[in-house]
């Protein structure tokens, strides 16, 4: 990660995402990142839900940018990595938002668990940064 880093130890409750999501919104102001701040608590969110949900460590959100670019990480106990699932007709989708989202996600095993990441860029019109 490059740039200043702020850290986020989201607790096992179902008021997680939400405190993940207000820890997203205020560091995305203090990084100044010109990108859409929805669509990073989005992606945020989905990674943090998914931690809670498959697997029973307390996920640690860090992120680290600058105006134009943001790298996301969720870090938890976990050593099963994440997969999307092709077809699914209850939930299952995050993932693929995700990479809709996202220009690069992934996954690295981390300390005996992993952390899954991306990043996403803030797109400009030419000249404006």
């Amino acid at each position: 990660m490059t740039g200043p880093v702020a850290e986020f130890s989201a607790p096992i409750d179902r008021g997680a995402a939400g405190l993940a999501r207000d820890f997203v919104r205020k560091t995305l102001a203090d990084l100044g990142y010109a990108g859409d701040h929805s669509d990073v608590v989005l992606v945020v969110s989905e990674l943090v839900s998914n931690a809670l949900r498959h697997t029973t460590t307390i996920p640690v959100i860090r992120l680290a940018g600058d105006v134009r670019r943001l790298r996301i990480e969720v870090a938890d106990g976990s050593p099963v990595f994440p997969r999307p699932r092709l077809s699914a007709t209850v939930g299952g989708w995050g993932l693929q938002l995700i990479a809709r989202l996202t220009t690069a996600w992934g996954a690295n095993p981390d300390d005996g668990g992993k952390v899954v990441w991306c990043e996403m860029t803030a797109e400009t019109l030419p000249g404006t940064l």
